[in-house]
């Protein structure tokens, strides 16, 4: 991408821009949700942890408001002299491998006919990644962290159903836990547009409010709790008024979180279809 000097003024995106600087934001979201799982599963110590997120929570924010403003007024990093830039690169090259042996040291992880002499290691498979995180979460079943990753990778592995177990597992463990109580109503409420039986899918999407008040409960700085709980009030019960407060709190918490563009979207919709009027009638999926 076209990156303008620190000293210039904002440049506008262009189409090409602005797809680059999409990919950018869903790789750092996408990374933030993997530095959680490999957290979880000890595999990164809690220093390297903080720089890493506190670095990517950073970029993946300044790439949401230029798509937001649709201006890149991102600065450019100042120029490194040119000796610095050596070792700047070679650091990063140093970093990449270390982390990446230690990563596969901690997984198990080895090539065929590897041997401890340094050869290169190969990254986990999806099933390799799923028995460790399955282990992290058996051997400490008072830990709600484990189990938290684990529902995390199975929801991306497509196994809803899996994910819901975890989630529901980590609510067990730790009752007022926000981000267990929080996912297991927001999966439940997607799982609910799944069934074709009426009487389930109501009992689902009620559990799935329940969840999602304790989850509001426990701890009201929780942004994501009010987006969630917003869509449900809105689509699952029809009680527009409610839902417009939650989706102006979630933009109060996080007017630059990952689900800013959809809450402004949704909170739009809202007022547009009962200005005032308390509710409507439901719309449950």
């Amino acid at each position: 991408m076209r990156r303008r000097p620190t000293n210039e003024m904002s440049t506008r995106l262009d189409p090409e821009d602005q797809g680059e600087l999409e990919r950018e934001r869903d790789f750092l979201l996408k990374s933030l949700d993997d530095l959680e799982t490999e957290r979880a599963a000890g595999n990164i110590d809690e220093e390297s942890y903080t720089e890493l997120h506190d670095d990517y929570t950073a970029r993946a924010a300044a790439a949401i408001r230029a798509l937001r403003d649709g201006v890149d007024a991102r600065p450019t990093p100042p120029a490194v002299p040119w000796r610095r830039r050596g070792l700047v690169t070679a650091g990063v090259v140093a970093f990449a491998v270390l982390a990446a042996v230690s990563l596969a040291a901690a997984l198990g992880a080895r090539l065929p006919g590897q041997t401890s002499s340094g050869n290169a290691p190969q990254a986990p498979s999806a099933g390799e990644r799923r028995a460790r995180l399955q282990e992290a979460a058996e051997k400490s079943p008072n830990d709600p962290q484990p189990r938290l990753a684990l529902a995390r990778f199975l929801e991306e592995s497509g196994d809803t159903v899996g994910s819901l177990k975890q989630y529901d597992q980590a609510v067990e463990i730790a009752p007022d836990n926000t981000d267990a109580l929080a996912n297991a109503g927001r999966l439940r409420f997607i799982v609910a547009g799944q069934v074709p039986s009426a009487e389930a899918r109501q009992q689902l999407i009620t559990t799935a409010r329940t969840l999602l008040d304790r989850a509001v409960q426990a701890d009201p700085n929780h942004a994501d709790a009010h987006y969630y709980r917003g869509v449900l009030l809105a689509d699952g019960f029809g009680e527009v008024d409610a839902a417009i407060g939650e989706f102006q709190r979630y933009l109060v918490l996080a007017p630059d979180g990952q689900f800013a563009t959809q809450a402004r979207n949704a909170l739009a919709a809202a007022v547009e279809q009962a200005p005032g009027s308390g509710s409507v009638p439901t719309t449950a999926p």
